[in-house]
């Protein structure tokens, strides 16, 4: 029972340190990469990625320009942490 209990309170405890969004980070050279990571092993990359990949032409038509998609990461859910998927872009 103890050891049902810590593993609870350890899950629960990562589940509110997931970050659904890291926003479009700068890289350099007119680069940006925007990270999502789902809140459980359930959640596909595939729709991380989607969700990723909308937040960054979001941020590229902000200055009315379009995104082009440079490299997509996945990294499917395992011990000790949840999907996510990574975007590189540029906006032209």
């Amino acid at each position: 029972m103890r050891t049902f209990f810590a593993t609870f309170i350890g899950m629960a405890i990562l589940t509110g340190c997931a970050t659904p969004t890291t926003g479009a980070v700068p890289r350099g050279e007119g680069l940006h990469t925007v990270t999502r990571q789902g809140n459980g092993a359930w959640v596909s990359t595939d729709s991380l990625k989607t969700a990723a990949i909308l937040e960054s032409d979001a941020h590229c038509k902000r200055d009315g320009k379009g995104v082009k998609v440079i490299h997509t990461k996945e990294i499917q859910a395992g011990p000790g942490r949840w999907p996510e998927s990574e975007v590189l872009f540029k906006c032209e």
